[in-house]
């Protein structure tokens, strides 16, 4: 059986691909995935990790989650996600979606700019107002049209949320000293178990009152692009339940996140005025702060996981 560097080392030659090339192909690395860029088309791979919150540790899952991953997102980025495929190994040739035994899969998409990410335009100074007002009503209407039921709705019960708050605290202790300090560690958890004890009643009205519901789970501008003359919201959460059946000022709450630590806060005010003028949903404000801390933290404990990782250059990890 081929080993996982191998694999990473395969995928990253032209010869690979049943179809023209532009070379070198970059490669891109999240914390639990590579991103192969060949021009027209980008090759998304599952590391082998069980992280706890997620768990692609054998072949069977990372197929399954492969195709979670193309199900929720077809719908809202049709112009992105194509298909699955295998990737076979037959005596020492690998190859797509051939016919030998599937060692991993693959999920294709259709490769659009780095520039067009939302992160890359701020960088830019890109963004403007007018597009924030359009995402305010984008993410608007994807909430008003993203399904809830019952079992979506028990994700939103005032317990299961501080457990989720509170799991993030437990995996995260070991960084203390290396990534975040005792104080920040002790003010943050406090922050949240008092908002638990104040807000426990407009959490269960949240609930009650149907804003939880499938959401996007990761809605920070790395996973916004501007494409085809249209705002596209992409990278849906597949691989856990609890992080995309929540309220939906979650999601809202990673993308006025990302803006205010980019420095972009009056950006992220257009976004939440707009989305909240569309909707309505003006009793969700007093509960952004609760998920404004959530997602900030997350965004460490991302950052904090690569450091495990060692795939990651030392420098990076610096």
């Amino acid at each position: 059986m081929i080993n996982h560097n191998s694999l990473i080392e395969c995928l990253s030659q032209a010869d690979f691909y049943p179809h023209p090339v532009e070379q070198p192909i970059e490669v891109l690395q999240t914390h639990i995935s590579y991103i192969f860029l060949t021009g027209e088309y980008a090759y998304k791979l599952k590391k082998p990790l069980d992280l706890g919150f997620l768990d692609f540790s054998s072949l069977e899952k990372r197929q399954y989650y492969c195709y979670q991953e193309l199900e929720l997102n077809q719908p809202i980025a049709p112009d992105i996600y194509l298909d699955v495929f295998p990737i076979t190994q037959q005596n020492d040739t690998l190859e797509l979606n051939g016919q030998g035994k599937p060692i991993d899969y693959l999920l294709k998409m259709r490769q659009f700019p780095q520039s067009a990410l939302f992160s890359e335009m701020e960088k830019a100074g890109q963004l403007t107002e007018s597009l924030l007002a359009q995402l305010g009503k984008k993410v608007a209407r994807f909430h008003q049209n993203a399904k809830t039921n019952d079992y979506i709705r028990q994700f939103g019960d005032p317990e299961t949320i501080k457990e989720a708050i509170h799991n993030n605290y437990q995996q995260t202790e070991k960084y203390i000293g290396i990534a975040q300090t005792q104080q920040q560690f002790t003010e943050t958890k406090a922050f949240t178990d008092q908002f638990f004890q104040i807000y426990h009643s407009l959490l269960n009205k949240r609930k009650n009152n149907h804003f939880i519901r499938e959401c996007h789970g990761d809605l920070h501008l790395k996973n916004i692009c501007w494409w085809q003359d249209k705002i596209q919201l992409f990278d849906r959460i597949e691989f856990n339940e609890p992080f995309r059946f929540v309220d939906v000022m979650y999601d809202v709450a990673f993308t006025v996140m990302d803006l205010q630590f980019r420095g972009c806060s009056h950006l992220g005010n257009v976004f939440l005025n707009n989305y909240l003028e569309y909707t309505g949903d003006w009793e969700g404000v007093p509960v952004l702060p609760l998920y404004l801390t959530r997602q900030a933290y997350v965004r460490a404990k991302v950052n904090s996981l690569l450091l495990d990782d060692t795939n990651v250059a030392e420098e990076e990890k610096q």
